[in-house]
């Protein structure tokens, strides 16, 4: 009797497992709303916070097609469209302070929104594309 439990375990149980483990970890997205994402690299260089500003993030709201966030300098709000294959922001709307040590990476944040045509998640890394160039990656965080 114990060697049929044995039997059963190596044959049945252990490979069920690990088909059930794979299946769940191949998947490990996060997903897009309600996760707040913070800018790791910008244009092919490394996103630059400042310990006086907030941090540049963006998070998508899970009702609705808006989103909030940072700048760097300035809050920000859009609404976006999104389909299978692309994501558009529209109606990009900040507050308008002056912020000396980031305003050139806050004018570069913008301008990669309004060219943003696509976005790919890989785990916790957020992609945004233009003409299928990389122009942003963000970063997921587990608190905002």
């Amino acid at each position: 009797m114990l060697r049929l439990k044995q039997y059963l375990y190596i044959f049945l149980i252990l490979p069920a497992l690990f088909l059930f483990n794979w299946c769940f970890e191949a998947n490990a997205n996060k997903p897009i709303k309600n996760t707040c994402w913070s800018l790791i690299e910008l244009n092919q260089e490394d996103s630059t916070n400042v310990s006086t500003q907030p941090e540049v993030h963006l998070v998508f709201h899970i009702n609705n097609n808006t989103l909030h966030g940072s700048d760097g300098c300035n809050r920000i709000q859009a609404s976006y469209v999104q389909d299978e294959n692309s994501l558009h922001f529209n109606h990009i709307i900040s507050t308008r302070m002056y912020c000396e040590e980031t305003m050139a990476q806050a004018d570069a944040f913008h301008e990669a929104l309004n060219k943003t045509d696509k976005v790919k998640i890989e785990e916790d890394i957020l992609i945004f594309y233009s003409e299928d160039a990389i122009i942003a990656k963000f970063q997921a965080k587990d608190e905002y």
